[in-house]
Parts: C-alpha cells; structure tokens; sequence
C-alpha cells in the first residue's frame, strides 16, 4: 500500500473516533447524568438516622451521619441538622448528610474562680469537662498562677466533655521601690510606715540610744535609699528606754 492511501485511511479512523468520543460526551453521558430524577428532601430533623434511612429509601438517597454535636433541647440520637437543607432539590443517588445530637446539655459548669490553675485542671477533669483556652495576665503579689475569670461562667450548663477557657493571673515581679529614711523614728510609727509600703516588719534589736528616747530607731536594714520589693522584711536597730 502507497504511503498516501496508509496516512489517508489513518485520518479517517482518527476522525471517526473523534466523532464517537465526542457523541459520547455531548449526547450520552448528558442523558445518563439527567436521567436521575431531582426529588426534594424532606425535613429530617428529630428523626433517628434509621428513621431519615426509611424516609428516604424510596426517594432513591442515603443519609450519613457526619458527626455529632450536644444540642440545647434535642435528646441523644436525634437529628438537629442536614445538608442539603429541607425541601431543597436533589438527584436521586445522592447523600445527606446529617448532624446527630450528642445529647442535652445538663451538667453546670464548676465555680473555678480563685483557684489555683493545678486545682482548676483537676476540678475539670472530675466533672468530665475539657480544658479550653487559657488568657494569661501578670499580677504580682500571687503565690502561683490563679483562676481570675472563666468562660462560660460557673453554673452555666453544659453537657460532659465540654470545653472551659480560662483567665489566669501569674506572679510578677514584685514592684521596687527607695527605702525610706526611718531612722528618728518611732518604733510604732516606723512599723505603721513599713506596713503602708507593703514591707514586712522583721527583727528588731534594742541598743543604748546614747539620750535619744526609748524605742526610736537608730538604724535600719535595707539602708535609706536602698531599692526595695514589696514584701520584703526590714530589720531595726531601736533605742532602748
């Protein structure tokens, strides 16, 4: 066979496979697709899923069950939600998609507040409620880190396994501050002066005070000017009478 009549005869089979492929796409399959009739969906909602499945059936679809979520009113078991939504268009063959309730939400939540955030942990733990969020804040003067706020608030009800966020407060740094001068003092007023300041009045050791008066201070520790942190002890070195 020539060379022209072999490349002729393979163009026409080439062509007429396009026009089979194309027949398939443009007329076949379309018909095929449309064939499937579109049916509305019904309302499942407070159904079973094996309810929705009956219901369903002889519309030619399917229900599946995407996950499960704790509903304010709606028992365990129970649809509270579907895709497509009710009385929505849809072919027959397809899949709903459907949201089943977990159960009433009926369990308060714990008062966590004040609580240390160790102590906070096992309270959610004991009453099977999970542990959400956690905004942290510095205040200084705390001993450890402190529950100060908590969502949803205590008493809210919520069913088990629920999430609570927290608002918990961590020791900071304690604010300094220059020693004031006390010598001269007073020993009562010199103690109602470390108490105002937020110090902590410690040892006190009595000396001849070489004619000053009876417990009035002579020296002290920190000295004047020293910077010191709220809290800290403070020792004097007063006149005895």
């Amino acid at each position: 066979m020539k060379l022209w009549k072999f490349l002729l005869l393979l163009g026409i089979a080439g062509a007429v496979v396009g026009v089979l492929v194309a027949g398939i796409n443009f007329l076949v399959l379309p018909s095929l697709v449309h064939s499937n009739k579109v049916v509305v969906v019904p309302d499942l909602r407070g159904a079973s899923p094996q309810a929705a499945a009956d219901l369903l059936r002889p519309l030619a679809l399917e229900v599946e069950v995407s996950r499960t979520s704790p509903h304010a009113t709606m028992g365990a078991g129970l649809i509270t939600d579907q895709v497509p939504a009710a009385q929505t268009g849809i072919r027959r063959g397809r899949m709903v998609k459907v949201v089943v309730s977990a159960g009433v939400a009926t369990t308060p939540a714990p008062d966590l507040l004040g609580q240390s955030e160790r102590q906070a942990g096992i309270t959610l733990d004991r009453d099977t409620f999970r542990g959400g969020r956690v905004a942290r804040l510095v205040q200084p003067g705390l001993a450890e880190p402190t529950v100060v706020g908590q969502e949803p608030q205590p008493g809210t009800r919520l069913y088990r396994g629920a999430t609570v966020s927290l608002a918990v407060a961590e020791p900071g740094p304690a604010p300094m501050f220059m020693m004031p001068d006390l010598r001269g003092q007073s020993l009562a007023r010199a103690k109602e002066l470390i108490e105002k300041a937020g110090l902590k009045l410690g040892r006190v050791r009595n000396e001849r005070g070489g004619g000053r008066q009876g417990n009035t201070v002579l020296e002290q520790r920190p000295a004047a000017g020293r910077r010191v942190a709220r809290g800290e002890e403070i020792e004097l070195v007063a006149s005895s009478r």
